[in-house]
């Protein structure tokens, strides 16, 4: 069986009410388990994704089209492009200790939904009960948090003068839910 990352939905990029939606496909998501504590792990984790792994919650860094987002304190979702997914796996596994460390691709596990627009906020506090201004208040926040019932990770992609852009990661199974959900407050968005 041939699992990849592509699309779940195969939609074209809608716009409804000035807010885009549409599926970021062919990205590569790593499931990095460590412990922040372990100086070795953190250096050569590091030094192989020439970045430093966040230790702060809620937080993202970028280098290079790598994202590392903050997960947990011992654990970090590394997001990349298709076609760096494999080559970046066997870089950090041969550097890491398989003994107190875990790491796989879960690319096929994972859809991303990017929704654009100055009113996404309004938009997803119809299915959100946390405050979207206050956590992902620097384009480098992250948040988790459940989306009617389905857990998500929010990532902001925006810089304070731009348009406002999220990524919503959740289950594959769950995509098509969202993204009918998300059409439909879009269309009484302005009312």
């Amino acid at each position: 069986m041939n699992l990849n990352p592509a699309s779940v939905l195969k939609i074209d990029k809608k716009n409804i009410n000035g807010v885009s939606i549409e599926e970021r496909d062919h990205l590569g998501k790593i499931n990095l388990r460590g412990k922040s504590s372990d100086k070795e792990f953190m250096k050569n984790v590091g030094s192989v994704l020439d970045l430093v792994l966040p230790t702060e919650p809620n937080v993202r860094v970028s280098n290079n089209n790598i994202n590392i987002i903050w997960l947990s304190p011992n654990e970090w979702l590394i997001e990349t492009s298709e076609s760096k997914t494999q080559k970046i796996l066997t870089l950090v596994k041969s550097t890491i200790n398989p003994e107190n460390t875990a790491i796989s691709d879960v690319s096929f596990n994972r859809t991303v939904l990017r929704l654009k627009g100055d009113d996404i906020y309004t938009l997803l506090s119809k299915y959100l009960v946390i405050n979207l201004d206050e956590v992902l208040k620097t384009n480098y926040s992250v948040a988790q948090t459940i989306f009617v019932k389905i857990p998500v990770l929010l990532i902001r992609n925006n810089n304070d003068n731009e348009t406002k852009s999220i990524d919503i990661h959740l289950n594959r199974s769950h995509a098509k839910y969202v993204y009918e959900l998300l059409k439909d407050g879009c269309k009484i968005l302005n009312i």
